[in-house]
C-alpha cells in the first residue's frame, strides 16, 4: 500500500480497498481446493446468488465524514428529525427527497441569486427563494450524502434539435435494492418499471426502445403514479428527458466547497453514442470535442457498485479462508452475521473451521461510517 492508498484509505474519501487485491466475479462465484489426499469427500464452495460486483474506475472523490460541513448540515436545518423512527434505507431518501422539493421553491427564468453552494441555496430557499433543477441536484447531493448515502449529480436531456432542453438530478446508490436509482427533487419523482425504481441508464435504455411505454413516474413518499405534468415543463416531468445523460466525475463538491469542480462528464461510449448527436438548446452539446466528455463503453463502469462484497475462498481440508474485498466510500469495516442474527465487525481475511455434518454458511456485509450497511454476501460450502 503506498502512502497515497494510506491517507485516502484512513481519511476515507476514497473506497476502501479492504484486501491486498481486488478481484473481479460473477454473481455466482465457485471456486474449491481438494482436501488431504485419500479422503472420500471434500468441502467446495456451492453457487450463492449475491448482488454483482463492478469495481469503481472513474469516480474517485466522494464526500468526507469528517468534514465539519456534513455535521453542519444535519443540525442546521434539523435533517435528522425528519427521518427520526424510519428505519427503512429506501423510505428515509424518499423522507428527505420530499423535504427537500416542500422548502425550495421552483422558477426556471428568474431563480434567485446565490452561490452554488448547499447552505446558500437553502437560507435563500427559506426566506422565500427560487431555483431550477440544478440547484435541487446540489442540495439533495448534499443532504444524501450527509446520511452516508452514495450519489452523485447527472445531467440528462431528450436531445433533439427541436427539443434540446437540460435537466439537473440526481442518482442514489439503494442498498436495499442493490443498484442505483435516479430522483428527482424539483419533481419530488423517479421512475419505476413493473414496480422496481429504475436507474438513469436503465430508463435511457426504455426511451429508446420503446419510447419507455411500460415506465411509470411515481411522485412522493407515497410512491403515487403520476403523468407528467404539463404545468411544470413539457419535458422535464416525462421519461424521455433521459434519452441523453452524462455523470459528473467530482462526487464531493459538498465537502470541497469551496474548491472549484471539474466539468467533466462520463458518457457512454455505444452504438447510440456514436450513431446520433445529443442536442442542447438547438446545438449539438458543448461538450463534443472537448477533453471534457469522458467516454466509456464500460456499462459497469459507470454502474458501478458501491458497498457490494466481492470474496475468494481458499479450502483446506476443513478450514476455509474467505477474502474479502469493496469499494465502500467512508468505509469502517466487514461485518459478519453469527448464528443468532447479529453483526460483527470482522477483518477482510476470515479462517473459519467448517463444519462436516452438514451444510456451511457465512453472511457479510459492508458497514460505513454513518452507519449504513451494505448488500448481503453469502458463502455456501458443502460437499461435494
Amino acid at each position: 500500500m503506498t502512502g497515497i492508498d494510506y491517507e485516502f484509505q484512513h481519511k476515507n474519501q476514497l473506497c476502501a480497498y479492504a484486501s491486498a487485491a481486488i478481484y473481479y466475479d460473477k454473481c455466482f462465484f465457485a471456486l474449491s481446493l481438494a482436501a488431504a489426499a485419500g479422503e472420500s469427500k471434500r468441502f467446495v464452495v456451492l453457487a450463492a446468488e449475491n448482488p454483482q460486483y463492478s469495481g469503481n474506475e472513474l469516480f474517485r472523490a466522494f464526500e468526507n465524514y469528517y468534514s465539519p460541513r456534513v455535521n453542519q448540515l444535519r443540525s442546521r436545518y434539523g435533517l435528522d428529525a425528519i427521518v427520526a423512527g424510519e428505519s427503512d434505507e429506501w423510505k428515509r431518501i424518499l423522507l428527505l427527497r420530499h423535504w427537500i422539493r416542500s422548502n425550495i421553491a421552483i422558477d426556471n427564468d428568474n431563480p434567485t441569486q446565490t452561490r452554488g453552494d448547499t447552505f446558500a441555496i437553502l437560507d435563500a430557499a427559506l426566506k422565500g427563494g427560487k431555483f431550477h433543477c440544478t440547484h435541487f441536484s446540489i442540495v439533495q447531493h448534499a443532504v444524501l450524502n450527509s446520511f452516508g448515502y452514495v450519489t452523485r449529480r447527472l445531467g440528462c436531456g431528450p436531445g433533439l434539435k427541436d427539443d434540446g432542453g437540460h435537466h439537473g438530478v440526481n442518482e442514489v446508490w439503494v442498498n436495499k435494492f442493490s443498484k442505483w436509482v435516479l430522483i428527482d427533487a424539483k419533481y419530488d419523482a423517479h421512475f419505476e418499471k413493473n414496480g422496481v425504481p429504475l436507474s438513469a441508464m436503465e430508463i435511457r435504455d426504455e426511451v429508446w426502445r420503446d419510447e419507455a411505454k411500460s415506465v411509470v413516474r411515481v411522485v412522493g413518499p407515497e410512491c403515487t403514479p403520476m403523468k407528467p405534468d404539463p404545468k411544470t415543463g413539457k419535458w422535464e416531468t416525462r421519461p424521455d428527458t433521459y434519452r441523453w445523460c452524462s455523470w459528473e466525475t467530482d462526487t464531493n463538491r459538498f465537502t470541497m466547497f469551496p474548491a472549484r469542480n471539474t466539468s467533466t462528464l462520463v458518457v457512454l461510449d455505444d452504438q447510440i453514442f456514436r450513431n446520433n448527436t445529443w442536442y442542447r438548446d438547438g446545438k449539438p452539446h458543448w461538450a463534443y470535442d472537448t477533453r471534457y466528455f469522458i467516454k466509456t463503453t464500460r456499462r459497469d463502469w459507470i454502474e458501478w457498485t458501491p458497498n457490494v462484497i466481492t470474496s475468494k475462498v481458499a479450502i483446506k481440508g476443513s478450514r476455509a479462508s474467505v477474502f474479502l474485498s469493496s469499494c465502500t466510500p467512508n468505509f469502517r469495516s466487514f461485518q459478519m452475521m453469527a448464528e443468532d442474527g447479529s453483526w460483527n465487525d470482522c477483518d477482510e481475511q476470515v479462517e473459519m473451521t467448517l463444519n462436516d455434518s452438514g451444510h456451511n454458511h457465512f453472511v457479510f456485509r459492508t458497514i460505513n461510517l454513518f452507519g449504513v450497511t451494505g448488500p448481503e454476501h453469502r458463502i455456501e460450502i458443502g460437499f461435494n
